[in-house]
């Protein structure tokens, strides 16, 4: 077997302690491509003068990005070249506190945000950290992810959560704070219709946030008759898979069409629109279908990731001055917001997980999420 080398072992870090530290750490690490072991990593050490702390994670989520380190070896562009520890939708226990960390102490249960930024850069300055020009993230290589038993990290990364959401719950608030810079980008708000592209755990918890925002109408698209029913059942009022492109229809006519025969199915004018349309697939047809959804003076919302596209409806952009917008990641409060958006009970997330599983059988867990049997996988780290 590879060695492991765990990058955060070096990291200098004094503290005040609830516990002996841990002597075993294990971590769900991806060997190579479709290779997954489970085995102790070590568990990271706080040294003197340490703004950090070590949590005790409890649980993570999968996502699609996990799945696709998972197989490819990387994302983003971001390969691996040495064993990885996958996983980024943690929460957990604060069992270890440095003497400079600040805002946490022993015994917290938090949320841990992902996402290292540096604090210096331009878009952090201006309150961006989302788009740091010098960011990191657990699980993308090389810096090793939260699929463990115990995870040191900078006090200002976590964010407490409350007693009143379970572990399960707590696995949800990373997707569901993505979903939230959405809606903040969308600018969802009181009576307006929305169209959401993909029906993945993603696309259900953007729904979610819609709906909390008074959005009165939400239209759902997908490939998967599964996730569209599950949609429907859920949090759309309207769901339908994406009809299928000839290769030798043109995008404008094709989405036009598809466009019309949706709207007047789902009770909207065909000649009006909806007033925000988001894409979460990265799919060419449906970013044509997304802009062609839109009303004249609307918002097209651009967050799914896919394969490069050979064409974008620019005529029909600027013909209807059509507000066209990305969104990555999360920025500051929206991990708050989502766990203010649980507790209060606007959002259920209990509804999109379907299956737990132990980090012992954190394999059969990745599977499961890639055969799209699945709508929210979480792992229980301690099992």
């Amino acid at each position: 077997m590879q060695a492991l080398v765990v990058i955060w072992l070096s990291y200098p870090y004094s503290l005040s302690t609830a516990m002996d530290s841990p002597t075993t750490n294990r971590a769900c690490v991806m060997m190579k491509p479709m290779d997954i072991d489970i085995h102790d990593v070590g568990t990271p050490s706080l040294t003197e003068d340490s703004e950090s702390v070590l949590v005790k994670i409890e649980v993570t989520g999968i996502c699609g990005s996990d799945v696709k380190n998972y197989v490819h070896g990387g994302v983003g562009g971001f390969f691996a070249t040495e064993p990885l520890i996958l996983g980024h939708e943690s929460a957990g226990t604060v069992i270890q506190v440095g003497t400079k960390a600040r805002g946490v102490s022993i015994g917290d249960r938090v949320a841990i945000e992902p996402i290292i930024y540096c604090r210096k850069c331009f878009n952090c300055k201006a309150g961006r950290m989302n788009i740091c020009q010098y960011y990191k993230q657990a699980s993308s290589a090389p810096t090793h992810g939260t699929l463990c038993q115990y995870y040191a990290c900078d006090a200002d990364l976590l964010v407490k959560i409350p007693s009143t959401l379970s572990w399960e719950e707590a696995g949800c608030i990373q997707p569901l704070a993505v979903a939230v810079q959405i809606g903040i980008r969308a600018r969802f708000s009181m009576g307006q219709t929305v169209a959401v592209f993909g029906c993945g755990p993603l696309g259900c918890m953007t729904m979610a946030v819609a709906r909390a925002c008074g959005v009165s109408k939400i239209l759902a698209f997908g490939r998967s008759q599964n996730r569209v029913d599950f949609a429907k059942s859920l949090v759309a009022d309207y769901a339908i898979p994406c009809p299928l492109k000839s290769e030798d229809q043109e995008y404008t006519p094709w989405a036009d069409a598809f466009k019309r025969s949706a709207l007047a199915d789902a009770g909207i004018d065909p000649l009006w629109g909806v007033d925000v349309a988001v894409e979460l697939t990265g799919a060419e047809s449906c970013i044509h279908a997304g802009v062609a959804f839109v009303r004249a003076g609307g918002i097209f919302v651009q967050a799914g990731f896919g394969n490069p596209i050979a064409s974008f409806p620019t005529m029909q952009m600027i013909l209807k001055e059509i507000d066209v917008v990305g969104s990555i990641r999360y920025n500051t409060g929206c991990f708050q917001t989502a766990i203010n958006l649980m507790s209060s009970g606007k959002v259920d997330v209990n509804q999109f997980i379907t299956s737990t599983f132990p980090l012992t059988q954190s394999k059969e867990a990745l599977d499961a999420v890639r055969s799209g049997r699945e709508m929210k996988v979480v792992i229980m780290n301690q099992l």
